[in-house]
């Protein structure tokens, strides 16, 4: 499925193609693409789900991602585009436990793509980011619930 997803994602943006919607034509020129990576296991129970993510320090990454935020080196916003506040994020976690750094589950990358042919190279620019937080039943994460965007463009 996240093969056809990041198929579909990379033929929308492919170029000078008729009938193309209006919505993506800029999208079209930047071979722009968005895509979601979880944190961690979707459903909490498959053991070996769990493999997958032997290798990554998820609270280490998480924890990176807020003390660039603290420390006022991201540009933050809600998923609307609206700037958002550091005392609202702080206020957040210390407030509502939905906001728990245990509870980032996923982000949302939208990144600039572009390949080479003549040197056969691909690059990749992170343009954004969209921190998400896990929404569980039944020990599955059903949906990531949007908190805060870092935007790495401007």
């Amino acid at each position: 499925m996240a093969t056809a997803a990041l198929a579909l994602g990379l033929q929308s943006c492919e170029t000078g193609q008729p009938g193309k919607d209006a919505r993506r034509e800029d999208a079209a020129e930047e071979n722009i693409i968005e895509y979601m990576v979880f944190l961690k296991p979707q459903d909490m129970r498959d053991p070996y789900a769990h493999e997958l993510y032997d290798s990554f320090d998820r609270e280490a990454f998480v924890d990176s991602v807020f003390a660039s935020v603290y420390q006022h080196h991201a540009i933050v916003t809600d998923e609307n585009g609206d700037t958002l506040s550091l005392e609202t994020i702080k206020e957040r976690e210390v407030t509502d436990p939905r906001y728990s750094h245990d509870k980032v589950a996923g982000i949302r990358f939208r990144e600039a793509w572009s390949f080479d042919p003549q040197t056969k190279t691909m690059t990749k620019k992170v343009k954004s980011m969209l921190v998400g937080y896990e929404f569980v039943d039944d020990s599955v994460i059903v949906a990531i619930r949007p908190a805060f965007m870092i935007n790495f463009d401007n």
